[in-house]
């Protein structure tokens, strides 16, 4: 997809092809959970477990058995929990990971419970499913379950059938550092399986295809000194160690095919994340892929030996390259197969035989396929949102545009079925903010435009993805550049003639919640409204809550005190961008809505800002999203938060037919 520098009249005269359009369809068909939320073929290649989600929202661990062409086992979600991901252990166990947001009393320890601890705790478990018992159990180390929150399982392990690696808490009291734990999958005892010289620091491994520990990565939040330690069996030997702004090391991905360390690092010049290889030997360091002007963002691990066979990258869509030779002729295939849109390698069979793939046409919202090398052929296993591949409602592109210092900023833009001028916009800023959008379906975009609405998506500076100097641009301008950015892209689009500038809201959630309060408090004449889900309106607020649950040195602390600003030496600044101290220069409606159990930004945030709106007289509706968290991952309030938003953009912006 290539993408447009501002002309967009080829793309608009594109657009207006599609001027009649059947009802489109409904909030439901937008809101649901994914049909299929993760996938995975087993390591014979002859079955696919799936995190199956119905209409109505109800999840479940299915086995679908690519011979015999039926389901063969399903199991509700465990623990009445969120189900979050789902792999093989092996060819008769099933892994899971699955989730539950608790009071903190009910998990947190007791030395725990009183350091700012949250409203809500969200808790990440592992499981396994034996295939012949038909029966699931919850992976756990020790008594105290606190220990396997967040651990990370590692199967298979050759030579240890039924058994596999975690990676979790140390035991003892108040310790949090990482340690290795031989888990059997019939229940049994936990032994602890780490080699010397784990310590305070620890907090991960690399862990070879026989289960023993080839690298520890250490990382001090006093000094922010990281260090890296490979292993001659049970022996540590230092392979290199620095300082970083937060502490946090390079992310080491794994072990390549010969047996060095591949790590994610910056290329020369300091600016894009690359691929090295360092022999864990000599401590040589070569690159293993990079590519030119773009971040490296992605590492391909074999499922069955986690060696790293690949890498992955994002340019407007996702891209893949394979150094392993089969499986790039595999991909190549593959591609050719699925002509009129973009396939990516999910995971494959031993033997390579069958691979499974998400592909997306357009806006049809992704679907799991099988590729058999058998019979040279694709086959869908289901698509994600069945209704609205069959509507195929709208059009996206990407697009760059000028800020007002010249420098463009890369974007998206959702338009609906029609001709494309005088549309009301919704700015839909991402999250963050170090993330970024990308021409990937989005099921917020998508409905938008389904409903008549132009739908932009800027990656104003500050976003992740374009490199070391675009994210550092947007450190410390909350409210500031990163806001103008965003601001800009409206402009461009009014002088286009595509949108109506004066039916324009913006609307974000997390981050782009922020944004679109932001919006309605410093630049309230641009926008005709703002709907803010998740959003912080407290800046000074939100770094004290950081800190006071992670520590005010840890890496999370570091990281908003570089994103935000320092809450006691740039208080004054911090405080005259937070929404919750401008409402009374608001002057449009405001929509606000947060799920009850959000762990990353209490409710607490939208609570402040309802009363203070509320207080001075101000047009804001607040809805609880009760029951859910930070990423609606419930059916039922993603439902109601996108007929919520539904119903506010008709009362304030009208619709498309009004334009003509």
């Amino acid at each position: 997809m290539r993408m447009l520098a501002f002309g967009l009249a080829a793309f608009l005269i594109c657009a207006s092809a599609h001027a009649q359009q059947a009802a489109p369809p409904s909030v439901e068909a937008f809101g649901r959970l994914p049909a299929i939320a993760d996938a995975a073929i087993s390591p014979d290649g002859s079955k696919v477990a799936l995190i199956t989600t119905s209409e109505t929202g109800s999840t479940a661990i299915a086995v679908f058995d690519l011979d015999q062409g039926r389901r063969v086992f399903a199991i509700g979600a465990p623990e009445e929990g969120q189900l979050r991901a789902v792999g093989w252990a092996d060819d008769g166990h099933v892994r899971y990971v699955v989730s539950r947001a608790f009071a903190p009393g009910q998990v947190l320890p007791f030395y725990m419970r009183f350091r700012g601890a949250p409203r809500r705790v969200e808790y990440r478990r592992n499981g396994i499913v034996d295939l012949a018992s038909q029966h699931s159990r919850l992976l756990t180390t020790s008594e105290d379950v606190w220990a396997d929150q967040g651990a990370r399982l590692i199967a298979p392990i050759e030579g240890d059938p039924g058994a596999g690696r975690l990676i979790g808490r140390a035991p003892g009291v108040e310790v949090v550092r990482q340690t290795v734990y031989r888990v059997r999958f019939d229940g049994g005892r936990a032994m602890l399986a780490a080699p010397r010289g784990v310590n305070a620091d620890t907090i991960d491994f690399v862990i070879d295809e026989a289960g023993a520990v080839a690298a520890r990565i250490d990382a001090d939040e006093h000094s922010n000194h990281w260090s890296i330690y490979v292993y001659d069996g049970q022996t540590p030997r230092l392979l290199m160690e620095d300082v970083s702004n937060t502490g946090e090391p390079p992310a080491v991905a794994g072990l390549a095919g010969d047996g060095r360390l591949v790590l994610f690092d910056e290329d020369a010049a300091g600016e894009f994340y690359a691929l090295y290889a360092v022999d864990r030997a000599t401590g040589q360091r070569e690159v293993l892929f990079q590519r030119q002007r773009t971040e490296v963002d992605g590492a391909i691990l074999d499922p069955w030996t986690r060696r790293v066979v690949g890498a992955s990258w994002t340019e407007q869509e996702e891209r893949q390259e394979f150094f392993d030779p089969d499986l790039r002729r595999l991909q190549e295939r593959i591609q050719s197969l699925f002509a009129g849109g973009s396939a990516l390698i999910s995971s494959w069979s031993r033997d390579k035989r069958r691979v499974l793939l998400y592909g997306e046409r357009g806006l049809d919202g992704g679907a799991y396929y099988v590729y058999s090398a058998a019979d040279d052929r694709v086959t869908r296993l289901s698509y994600l949102y069945p209704q609205v591949a069959q509507a195929q409602s709208g059009q996206r592109q990407a697009i760059t545009y000028p800020a007002r210092d010249g420098v463009r900023i890369p974007a998206y833009l959702t338009l609906p079925p029609g001709e494309a001028r005088g549309l009301p916009l919704v700015v839909l800023v991402h999250g963050g903010p170090s993330s970024r959008d990308t021409m990937a379906f989005d099921y917020w975009a998508a409905f938008l435009a389904s409903r008549g609405y132009a739908v932009l998506q800027p990656n104003f500076r500050g976003s992740g993805g374009y490199g070391a100097a675009w994210e550092r641009a947007g450190h410390g301008q909350w409210g500031g550049l990163m806001q103008t950015d965003v601001e800009d892209g409206v402009a461009a689009l009014a002088r286009n003639g595509a949108i109506d500038p004066a039916r324009v809201c913006i609307v974000g959630a997390s981050y782009g919640g922020y944004a679109a309060l932001a919006g309605a408090a410093l630049t309230p004449n641009r926008y005709r409204c703002a709907a803010s889900i998740a959003g912080i309106s407290d800046l000074v607020e939100f770094l004290r809550q950081r800190e006071a649950q992670t520590g005010s040195e840890s890496m999370v602390a570091d990281y908003w005190r570089m994103s935000i600003g320092d809450r006691q030496e740039d208080r004054e600044r911090i405080r005259n961008v937070s929404p919750a101290n401008l409402v009374d220069d608001v002057r449009i409606p405001i929509l606000l809505m947060h799920g009850t159990d959000d762990t990353v930004v209490p409710i607490m945030q939208s609570q402040r800002m309802n009363d203070r709106l509320r207080s001075a007289g101000k047009d804001v509706r607040f809805v609880q999203l009760t029951g859910d968290d930070h990423w609606l991952s419930d059916a039922p309030t993603r439902i109601q938060m996108l007929r919520e938003l539904e119903t506010f953009l008709a009362a304030n912006l009208g619709s498309a037919d009004a334009a003509h």
